[in-house]
């Protein structure tokens, strides 16, 4: 059984961006996929991760509501953190009774494998809610149930992290060249950025040794209130090394596949929003953004960002 769900994780605070960027995200992938599940988060976290979140709660689920409305294959619901479901959803993973809310900075954890539980279909596309895409292939889907069908040591598969550079190579990651493919790149880890996945496949594996035993992690968890568990994707990603298992990055067929991330958020960023996802749509990005994962200064006007972390 080859059906497919989109899970797009989304938030009170992301709800500037989630104006133009969540219908990008579901026209790139709705005739590819047979579910496109929103879940929302209503746990607010502590720290940045809860930014603006009273602020935008009420028109965030009003927008979502109404884009529901929108398609039959759209399912919006909000996370559920009922000591029932988390049991189900810790003992399906991580053969526990329980898992955290939050990891130890107070950015989400449960919800990564609440979206991969509640996705109707066993194979899963998880999105953050900031991710642009490029290329638009209407085939890398289906690709990407061959790839992963066809070898059982892939865990987890992506499309390209930036738009393909004319060597084949990438920027600023670790990788191999998968199987001598062009533009086929294998990691030993994976981001909870993005990932496709098989949910009978990740059920097979149990993952411990979540709690972090880093002193400063420990301190800070401690003074912010934030429950002492490291980040999915570090545990997750120490597991595929464990078990021999690996990530796959291509980016298909013409016009393939690709993503980007917005490594900041400014003004200048949230008013230019549907001429950038425009830009990146019609591949008008600058020869710099070629293999690399964050959309780069010659593409968005960072300096505003970048101004604020030299005060600091």
């Amino acid at each position: 059984m080859n059906k497919v769900s989109l899970q797009i994780s989304l938030a009170p605070s992301d709800y500037r961006h989630s104006l133009y960027l969540l219908e990008h995200q579901i026209n790139v992938f709705k005739d590819q996929v047979d579910e496109i599940l929103l879940t929302y988060d209503t746990h607010k976290s502590k720290g940045h991760f809860s930014s603006n979140w009273e602020l935008y709660n009420e028109k965030m689920w009003h927008f979502l509501y109404n884009v529901e409305k929108s398609s039959s294959k759209i399912r919006l619901v909000k996370i559920d953190y009922s000591r029932e479901v988390n049991f189900i959803i810790a003992n399906t993973f991580f053969k526990k009774n329980r898992i955290p809310a939050k990891d130890w900075r107070g950015g989400p954890f449960y919800t990564y494998f609440f979206g991969i539980y509640a996705s109707s279909n066993p194979f899963v596309l998880h999105i953050d809610s900031d991710l642009f895409f490029g290329g638009l292939s209407n085939t890398w889907i289906s690709e990407a149930i061959e790839l992963y069908n066809n070898d059982k040591t892939i865990l987890f598969i992506n499309p390209l992290a930036g738009p393909p550079k004319p060597d084949g190579q990438l920027i600023g990651q670790d990788y191999r060249q998968y199987q001598n493919l062009s533009y086929h790149f294998a990691f030993k880890g994976m981001s909870t950025r993005i990932f496709f996945v098989n949910k009978n496949r990740l059920s097979e594996h149990t993952f411990s040794n979540i709690r972090t035993k880093k002193i400063e992690e420990l301190i800070r968890a401690l003074y912010r209130g934030n429950p002492p568990f490291i980040l999915p994707e570090q545990f997750i990603s120490a597991n595929m090394a464990e078990q021999k298992r690996i990530r796959v990055d291509f980016k298909g067929k013409a016009p393939g596949l690709w993503s980007l991330h917005p490594p900041y958020r400014t003004n200048w960023f949230y008013e230019n929003l549907p001429t950038i996802i425009r830009k990146i749509e019609q591949n008008e990005v600058p020869e710099s953004q070629n293999g690399f994962y964050d959309i780069v200064d010659e593409l968005v006007d960072w300096s505003e960002a970048k101004a604020k972390f030299r005060k600091i």
